[in-house]
């Protein structure tokens, strides 16, 4: 499996920053994760993203009045039982990557995915009950002491919660009652069962429909610093009324990560790898790629990314199933 080391590039000066996570005193891996939107560690990527933020330019060309869901970010959407194509869909998409192959058609039942990412309100009660928590050090839940977190920030509680790991993820899930989607529950909920592009279509990724890094413009998620409130571009629902499927943080999801999985997965509700150190994260951010190239790349719906579970970055969050 190629690795490689991301760099992490922040807010106003592009300043370096590496946060060594404070629970588990791990300074980082080197691999493939996606796109990097902090700081916490120098883990994996795959695309490795760089979060320009540039807070002084904020030449966001979309609509700055969508500012935010207008429901309960413990809402669900219903996805119906049966089946769609999963991978990369070479007659819409000329960015395919490997482990986006083979094509392939998948059976899932019925399931229901929380309509908006889970937001920093919602993952504070479960802190303040004691069931997210960084008690095990080798299994820590989150990170706080970033700049670059929504956590314990008044002014952002309908912002998606960030900095967490995929045992923080785990932990929110179960203390509502619900899990971490598989991936191809993830993926279903957000392209339907006709191989779209993006969860809007086959239409360019923009900042009209993603938050995401303004190549015009040269600003991360579309003129703000790391993310938007949950529920911010109502153009970019998916096709069972998901929002954020594309753009603002990516997101964990249940399945270990192998990139060959797709040849052999069943045909019918896959859940994984069986082996493996790594965890899918999906979604994309508003993190750009290292060479500056096409970030509607980093937005499609096949797009796939990995990361050691026991690391957090800016841009990782989570929305739960059932």
């Amino acid at each position: 499996m190629k690795k490689f080391l991301i760099s992490l590039v922040f807010i106003s000066a592009f300043l370096m920053i590496s946060c060594g996570d404070s629970d588990t005193g791990n300074t980082g891996n080197t691999g493939n994760s996606g796109d990097t939107g902090d700081t916490g560690n120098t883990g994996n990527t795959g695309d490795a993203e760089n979060s320009d933020a540039d807070t002084e330019d904020t030449g966001n060309t979309a609509d700055d009045s969508d500012s935010g869901n207008t429901g309960d970010s413990g809402d669900m959407v219903s996805v119906p039982e049966g089946s769609f194509w999963m991978g990369c869909n070479e007659e819409v998409d000329d960015q395919c990557e490997s482990d986006e192959y083979p094509y392939h058609e998948v059976t899932l039942s019925a399931f229901e995915i929380d309509k908006y990412e889970v937001t920093v309100e919602e993952y504070q009660k479960c802190i303040e009950a004691g069931d997210c928590n960084n008690g095990n050090k080798n299994e820590p839940h989150y990170e706080a002491f970033s700049s670059y977190c929504n956590i314990w920030e008044p002014e952002k509680s309908d912002y998606p919660i960030n900095c967490v790991t995929w045992f923080g993820a785990q932990a929110y899930c179960k203390w509502v009652g619900k899990r971490l989607p598989t991936e191809a529950e993830w993926e279903k909920a957000a392209r339907g069962p006709d191989g779209r592009k993006y969860p809007w279509g086959n239409e360019d990724a923009t900042c009209e429909y993603a938050i995401m890094y303004d190549l015009e413009t040269k600003t991360g998620a579309c003129g703000k610093e790391v993310s938007w409130p949950v529920g911010s571009r109502e153009n970019g629902k998916s096709p069972y009324g998901a929002y954020d499927m594309s753009g603002n943080i990516m997101e964990w999801v249940h399945d270990l990560y192998d990139s060959n999985y797709y040849a052999t997965s069943p045909e019918e509700n896959p859940t994984g790898a069986k082996t493996g150190s790594e965890r899918v994260l999906r979604g994309g951010s508003a993190g750009r790629s290292v060479d500056g190239s096409d970030t509607g790349k980093l937005m499609r719906t096949s797009k796939r990314y990995y990361d050691f579970p026991s690391l957090w970055y800016a841009n990782y969050g989570f929305r739960c199933a059932k």
